[in-house]
């Protein structure tokens, strides 16, 4: 169920252009060397988001319990390779769009892609 909300929000945004399911995860293409992992399981409520550009992670979210020096703890933003708090709150619906919206916004900034 949740993959469907995912892959309805990736559908909505005009810069994705190819979106492609794994077993484990769902790859959003914004070129050939810049897409986004998506990667959530319903039962334990683990998320990860990866931004890769020339196959190294640029951006990315996730709630894994080991950066417990964040207030936000679990959830946490990797940017660039500096750790950040994150406003992510674990509920994927909600969430892709403000990853989305962010992804956007770094695409521009950095000029990639």
């Amino acid at each position: 169920m949740a993959d469907s909300k995912i892959i309805e929000a990736l559908g909505s945004d005009p810069a994705v252009i190819k979106i492609v399911s794994f077993d484990t995860k769902i790859r959003a293409y914004y070129t050939l060397n810049l897409f986004l992992d998506i990667f959530y399981n319903e039962e334990t409520n683990r998320y990860d988001f990866a931004l890769i550009y020339n196959a190294k992670r640029v951006l990315g979210w996730d709630n894994a319990p080991h950066h417990r020096q964040v207030s936000t703890h679990p959830h946490h933003k990797h940017e660039l390779g500096v750790l950040y708090e994150s406003d992510l709150e674990g509920d994927i619906t909600s969430d892709i769009h403000k990853v989305l919206a962010y992804t956007k916004i770094f695409i521009k900034q950095h000029r990639i892609g």
